[in-house]
């Protein structure tokens, strides 16, 4: 069934009088998404460089990438409910400034707790990439347009985990791991500003 064109632009009217839901609620939170698998591989490519400033055990690095997972599973059921309670506008841009800060922190330390606690930010920061998209995509595209909507928010937010290979090994190249994560920061903190004025409520 095809949603009439009237009804399709009154459902999605947006502030400044914008009728484009693609660039200001999918584009946004496919990067969040797309953020969550880059920053998850990001460590198989700096683990050589970190190890050796940070002198780093085995087993250190495997605390280091765990944690990560751990933050983001130990966060899912609250953020499920604040997603309900506040939106995923606001849980989204929120948590993103999160993860920036994490990874900023991540750039600049010194020792192995500064960095796991940077990491671990980033886990917590990053937590809501897929369920956030899901919920803006549900409040704001008709129901039949939910289920290819969601097929692309997946499809390009898991282009992530492709860009933490041989794209982010150039910038590596050029700027140590040091300078990536700054980067990256820049990058989810704009990432959550954009997700931020993505909708008028939610």
């Amino acid at each position: 069934m095809t949603v009439p064109k009237a009804l399709y632009r009154r459902t999605l009217q947006y502030p400044g009088g914008t009728t484009s839901p693609i660039v200001q609620v999918l584009l946004p939170f496919v990067a969040g998404f797309f953020l969550t698998n880059l920053f998850r591989a990001i460590n198989a490519l700096i683990s050589t460089e970190l190890t050796s400033d940070l002198a780093l055990a085995a087993g250190d690095l495997g605390l280091l990438t765990s944690v990560y997972f751990l933050t983001m599973a130990a966060a899912q059921v609250p953020i499920g409910i604040c997603l309900d309670r506040y939106g995923p506008r606001r849980v989204e841009s929120a948590l993103l400034l999160v993860a920036a800060g994490g990874a900023a922190l991540f750039g600049m330390s010194q020792g192995f707790a500064a960095v796991v606690f940077g990491r671990a930010l980033i886990g917590l920061g990053v937590a809501s990439g897929l369920m956030a998209g899901i919920k803006a995509v549900t409040l704001w595209f008709p129901k039949e347009r939910v289920a290819l909507t969601n097929g692309w928010l997946i499809t390009l937010g898991a282009l992530g985990a492709v860009t933490a290979t041989a794209p982010a090994e150039l910038l590596l190249a050029w700027t140590g791991w040091r300078g990536l994560f700054g980067v990256l920061a820049l990058t989810t903190a704009a990432t959550g500003r954009s997700c931020k004025s993505s909708s008028r409520s939610g």
